[in-house]
């Protein structure tokens, strides 16, 4: 098992959160990559975004319009390391059961791609992403 489907999986044990009604969303405009941003949502108290349904979907690409531009890719809180295609959101420990990927994604292009943005192309359309890449910004949830 590799350091980071080890540490992955550290964490979700040791930290999971149960999805708890409501969520507020927040998106931060700092370029980061996927573990910076996840961390960077538990210090402030939430978790990456998850996103269960079309109406939450809205709600985190207008989280981000609020702060900056779709054109941009921002993280989100999907993963699929350790199971290839099947995507699990890191705060919450359950699988993705909504799905709202750009046609032709997740494709894994040029290897690995195991983390989730949303703002690919300006849409609010999914792309998977290596986990170490540097995205625009992140969206944070926060139970309300």
């Amino acid at each position: 098992m590799s350091f980071k489907s080890l540490f992955l999986v550290l964490c979700l044990v040791g930290l999971a959160m149960e999805a708890q009604g409501a969520k507020k969303y927040l998106a931060y405009y700092r370029s980061v990559n996927f573990f910076q941003a996840w961390q960077q949502c538990r210090l402030y108290g939430g978790h990456l975004a998850s996103i269960e349904s079309e109406q939450e979907n809205g709600q985190v690409a207008a989280a981000i319009k609020a702060v900056g531009d779709m054109k941009l890719q921002w993280l989100i809180g999907g993963t699929d390391i350790g199971f290839d295609g099947s995507f699990i959101w890191i705060g919450l420990n359950q699988e993705a059961t909504y799905l709202n990927f750009l046609e032709g994604e997740p494709n894994n292009h040029n290897g690995p791609e195991d983390c989730l943005t949303m703002g690919h192309l300006g849409t609010d359309k999914w792309n998977d992403v290596p986990c170490d890449f540097k995205a625009g910004g992140f969206v944070c949830a926060f139970a309300v």
